[in-house]
């Protein structure tokens, strides 16, 4: 497989935002000094979930959806430097369920651990089965406009089953110090927030990630951008602005809490 495309990423707002939190805490010594050793972050997930508008939302304010014409497909991994004063980074991976993809990602993954510094934890991006790619309305909406729970449970599926790919080499904290499940997409789903946390948190995808649980993941809730879901109008109908900064605000406590687990 080819080396990882570096790509650099203007992040000052989401690094503004974790030492603006360090500094309230009185934990920004621990912060710089975490930063020095630019710890690497491996970002996983299926194909739209949200994992590439998840990126971008640590860099910009308020991202443009992706096109679904437009997902990450490619085999290579992508090391993302955001840039400032404190470096860290993201090394992407592609989300493609084809056998081929899927012996990409393993790659991706025994590259990333092979790495000077190895992986400092990972960030897994799911959207309790919210997908969005290439395939026509009627393989996800029912007659009345209603998503096809069978669609819907399909992908949680999928989701589920991309465990069994990473949790043997990565499930130890051996290999990794910290998990964090990212719920992207939380607009489209916020009515049932209490049922989404559960399902992650301690139901069948937490019971999915056997030797990982020993990583003892944190779930956080998210939303990058509103979505209208394959061109529909948002559905649950109960989230604002607020509720996505308060989301925001709670991933970057997550990250500075992981980021700062094992720091001295």
């Amino acid at each position: 497989m080819a080396e990882p495309t570096s790509v650099v990423v203007g992040g000052i707002k989401l690094a503004n935002l974790l030492l603006e939190q360090a500094e309230k805490q009185g934990l920004i010594d621990r912060l710089t000094i975490a930063f020095k050793k630019k710890p690497r972050v491996l970002l996983l997930g299926a194909t739209g979930t949200g994992k590439s508008n998840f990126l971008e939302s640590l860099s910009v304010e308020r991202p443009e959806p992706i096109a679904r014409a437009n997902r990450t497909v490619f085999p290579e991994a992508h090391l993302l430097t955001v840039e400032g004063t404190r470096p860290y980074r993201f090394v992407d991976t592609p989300g493609d369920t084809s056998p081929a993809m899927k012996d990409a990602r393993i790659d991706a993954i025994r590259e990333s651990l092979g790495a000077r510094g190895g992986i400092s934890g990972i960030i897994n991006v799911v959207s309790y089965g919210y997908h969005e790619y290439q395939v026509t309305k009627d393989k996800v909406f029912l007659a009345n406009g209603v998503v096809d729970p069978a669609f819907l449970t399909k992908h949680r599926e999928i989701e589920i089953q991309q465990l069994d790919e990473w949790t043997s080499l990565l499930g130890s904290p051996i290999t990794t110090s910290w998990l964090i499940t990212v719920v992207t997409k939380a607009d489209l789903w916020w009515d049932q927030r209490s049922v989404v946390n559960q399902h992650y948190s301690t139901g069948a995808y937490y019971a999915a990630l056997r030797e990982a649980q020993s990583l003892r993941p944190k779930v956080v809730m998210h939303s990058s951008v509103f979505s209208k879901f394959y061109g529909e109008a948002p559905l649950s109908g109960f989230f604002d602005e607020k509720d996505r900064q308060e989301l925001k605000l709670q991933l970057v406590k997550a990250l500075l809490a992981a980021l700062l687990q094992h720091e001295v």
